[in-house]
């Protein structure tokens, strides 16, 4: 494995003239594919690891929703049409003689994470799940005139024997050539976008105000001095009474919002935008009867959303890896998403130096030694801190074992829910 260490002498993120960062919220269709895709490898995982010692062949990572319809009115509402979550993509089904009920753990996970994210929802009327999974190899496979073949990848989502089992990690190979890009520390606007994501997401903040719906999107830029955040906030029919007490509670909710911007930015001029599309005189106002325009349409899809620190960053360099729903063992989309992350982040609590981590492997290499990993850095250092920023990636990448196991207990996350 080469690693490459480098400085591109910048500004810190912090002191750049302009940054522009969005984040998709906890019900944001996007968002919600990305966690029920990531929720279903944990779970199948899991599954796997108890029953049979080994994490079987999957990938759910092209997971997608499409938007259901409702009508919505002060008070109240209904839904008019369902809910359709479309499961493509490829599970192992079979341990020797044994069928893998693997659509139950996909329908439990799904049911589970909707009944939290969306109780006012009858999932049995307003929610369906679409089987479109297949078991088919990928390319690779090359028959002789007789149709037999002694390639491995004929049988690439099956387990018969001994062997077929020993197979399923990859041989540690990796399964494609991609890239993925990661950086530590977050900038103060990302912090900010993602603080008032999350507050206004949090149990504490429903428990206060359940009008709040989850599906919110806040997106700001910072130009030298000056602050500006735009955000969409839905709220749920149920507990708006009529429009007078819409505009009163989104004024309560910009009265937090500003909050949260000063304390991370205390100095500055600050600018809140909030439900910019809203017209009352035509009745037009991002009202919904679940809290998410999935009720209503809206469509989503695993990679569209977040990248894995939680905000989508524009003014960065960042990868376009749909990591959420990747096999954890030998994925590179998704285990150098959560390898890169750890490198960044311990150089820059061991150094204090910002950095980019980009890791890119070739399809086939070996998990343990990568085309390369480069590690840029905005200041220039000594060759004994490159030497132990060296050390640092050598260790991480070989523990790589350790990073599966902790992606799939979800101590270690590719999306931020």
């Amino acid at each position: 494995m080469e690693i490459f260490i480098y400085t591109n002498k910048k500004s810190d993120i912090n002191d750049t003239k302009f940054e522009v960062v969005e984040t998709k919220g906890k019900g944001h269709p996007d968002n919600v594919c990305d966690t029920l895709a990531e929720k279903i490898s944990s779970e199948y995982s899991k599954y796997c690891l108890e029953n049979y010692g080994v994490i079987l062949r999957h990938m759910i990572d092209k997971l997608s929703i499409l938007g259901g319809g409702s009508k919505v009115k002060f008070g109240g509402g209904e839904m008019t049409s369902p809910i359709r979550i479309l499961i493509n993509g490829r599970f192992t089904d079979r341990f020797k003689n044994k069928k893998i009920d693997y659509m139950k753990i996909v329908s439990d996970t799904i049911k589970n994470y909707f009944k939290e994210l969306f109780p006012m929802l009858d999932l049995k009327k307003d929610l369906v799940i679409v089987d479109n999974t297949h078991h088919n190899e990928g390319p690779g496979v090359v028959y002789n005139n007789d149709n037999t073949t002694n390639n491995e990848r004929e049988k690439f989502y099956e387990v018969v024997s001994k062997e077929d089992i020993e197979r399923h990690n990859n041989h540690f190979r990796c399964n494609d050539t991609s890239t993925t890009v990661s950086y530590y520390p977050m900038s103060e606007l990302e912090k900010t976008v993602l603080d008032i994501e999350m507050t206004l997401n949090s149990k504490t903040y429903k428990e206060k105000f359940p009008w709040t719906g989850n599906d919110i999107k806040v997106m700001g830029i910072r130009k030298n001095n000056s602050i500006e955040i735009t955000s969409c906030v839905p709220l749920i029919s149920k507990y708006v009474k009529d429009l007078s007490d819409y505009i009163e509670k989104l004024d309560l909710i910009r009265s937090d919002v500003i909050k949260i911007i000063k304390k991370h930015f205390k100095d500055n001029e600050i600018k809140l935008f909030l439900n910019t599309r809203d017209n009352y005189e035509k009745n037009d106002m991002y009202m919904t009867l679940t809290g998410s325009a999935i009720e209503s349409g809206d469509e989503g899809a695993v990679g569209r959303g977040n990248r894995s620190r939680g905000v989508i960053p524009f003014s960065r360099s960042f990868s376009m890896e749909a990591a959420c729903g990747k096999n954890p063992v030998y994925h590179t989309g998704k285990l150098f998403t959560a390898i890169g992350d750890i490198i960044s982040e311990k150089i820059y609590k061991k150094f204090g130096l910002e950095n980019v981590v980009y890791c890119t492997s070739k399809m086939g290499d070996s998990i343990e030694n990568p085309w390369n990993i480069s590690v840029e850095l905005n200041t220039r250092v000594s060759k004994d801190i490159k030497k132990q920023i060296e050390e640092l990636v050598n260790k991480e990448v070989k523990n790589h074992y350790k990073t599966t196991e902790k992606i799939v207990s979800r101590e270690v996350k590719v999306n931020n829910y």
